[in-house]
């Protein structure tokens, strides 16, 4: 019988600089997965996760368990965080989070919503494969961020994985205020410290968002993975500029 410490590593988390949020992850291996800890876990599987492959199993399991810790250490009895019709979680009245995962580690943060449109966005990365980065180029970022990342054969790899998981973020984050799916290029990369990626939309997303607005995203590297996080106040209190 598969055990829940057999799957998952220990937890740990990482509190992030300027607001004091906790992000907690877990490192899980897919050759323990069972359904059975589905149960053992006390977490609800979906009717569509239960068609899933193992894989996706055990990526929604590792993500909506550390959402039932988080939780828990707010007060909260675990409740199901159900997907929503966009697949984003759908959180407890009060609060908004985000759930990220590649197939090794996964991670959640949960904060306070001030307000009905307030987002987060939590991404973590692998580096993404060598051979693609060309093609990300025009699609992921243009010919203008190319320019400001100064990339090369060295940092490529790096770079690429990085705009990759803060967009990522970006998105997640915005959605409730923009509700529709937007593009990748619909953000400028401006320029990056050693803490902080700092961008500019080049379109209006929504009343709230106009082209213009500048915004930023936290970001890390654990191990192999990148991490990156940004909430929605980031860009639209408009008090952050590159």
């Amino acid at each position: 019988m598969m055990t829940p410490s057999a799957f998952f590593q220990p937890l740990r988390s990482v509190t992030l600089p300027g607001c004091g949020t906790e992000v907690l992850l877990a490192g899980f291996d897919l050759h323990h997965y069972s359904p059975s800890l589905f149960n053992q876990l006390g977490v609800k599987m979906p009717d569509a996760i239960s068609r899933a492959v193992p894989k996706r199993q055990a990526e929604f399991l590792a993500g909506r368990y550390l959402a039932q810790q988080l939780l828990t250490e707010r007060g909260i009895a675990p409740v199901e965080i159900a997907v929503g019709d966009n697949r984003a979680p759908v959180w407890p009245q009060g609060l908004t989070g985000s759930i990220s995962h590649h197939d090794q580690l996964a991670a959640c943060v949960i904060c306070p919503r001030h307000h009905e449109q307030a987002g987060v966005g939590l991404d973590i990365e692998l580096p993404v494969n060598a051979d693609i980065v060309p093609g990300m180029q025009g699609m992921v970022v243009n010919e203008q961020e190319l320019a400001r990342l100064d990339t090369d054969e060295h940092n490529a790899i790096w770079l690429m994985t990085l705009m990759f998981s803060a967009k990522e973020s970006i998105f997640k984050a915005l959605y409730p205020q923009v509700q529709r799916y937007f593009d990748f290029l619909d953000v400028l990369f401006l320029g990056m410290d050693d803490q902080w990626l700092y961008f500019e939309l080049n379109t209006e997303l929504a009343g709230s968002l106009p082209s213009g607005r500048q915004g930023k995203v936290y970001y890390t590297r654990m191990g192999e993975s990148v991490l990156t996080f940004t909430r929605s106040e980031y860009f639209t209190d408009n008090n952050y500029h590159y």
